[in-house]
């Protein structure tokens, strides 16, 4: 099987998707589709410069195999596959690949070891910082303060979370709260994967909301 020799060109295969090619690799694959469905090829693994995320094009028997794999702060794997006759529209192409991107992104939370959740609180927010400090009347806004995980599945059998972001499950004593505080809202986790929950002014929601 041909690997396009425009993969070669850059590091990653797109921008900030992973159907937004740069141009030489845009040029390269619709240079093979154009070839027809008899010749066969693939681009390989590609990545994309600003996403955990990569494709791969493979042209075969008269069809385009479209491959998509994520993964996130826990190394959690999710894939997604779809098969479509040959074609010569990028859109198509492009199309195929947001579709298998989503279903990877499906089967990756499917795959999840934990469930995260944000803690807001009011805390002081400048309009405009000038060399890193800030400038005028700070203004009080809902904003995010500490992080909690809690295992779910077979992350019951983890000592501490997957990856290399969190060192232990709960709490990750990002912020100070009280006590009291921290235990209503880690009584309300436990026992809840939606909504949210507010308690003397902190609020916890669930990542995915």
């Amino acid at each position: 099987m041909k690997t396009l020799n425009c993969m070669s060109t850059h590091m990653d295969g797109a921008h900030c998707g992973l159907a937004d090619w740069y141009s030489e690799i845009e040029e390269g694959i619709q240079e093979a589709l154009n070839e027809g469905p008899e010749y066969e090829w693939t681009t390989g693994w590609y990545a994309s410069k600003k996403e955990i995320a990569s494709a791969c094009i493979t042209s075969s028997e008269g069809s385009l195999c479209i491959e998509a794999s994520v993964s996130d702060d826990f190394d959690t794997p999710g894939l997604g596959s779809l098969t479509i006759p040959h074609t010569t529209d990028l859109d198509v192409v492009r199309d195929t690949i947001y579709k298998a991107w989503d279903a990877a992104e499906i089967d990756q939370k499917a795959n999840r070891l934990y469930a995260g959740y944000s803690v807001l609180t009011e805390v002081e927010s400048y309009a405009m910082y000038v060399g890193g400090k800030p400038q005028g009347e700070p203004v009080l806004r809902q904003g995010w303060v500490e992080t909690y995980v809690k295992p779910v599945g077979d992350g019951h059998w983890f000592d501490q979370p997957p990856g290399d972001n969190y060192h232990q499950w709960g709490f990750q004593e990002e912020y100070e709260m009280p006590e009291s505080v921290k235990e209503k809202l880690a009584e309300w986790a436990e026992s809840n994967d939606s909504g949210e929950f507010s308690f003397e002014g902190f609020t916890i929601k669930p990542w995915d909301d």
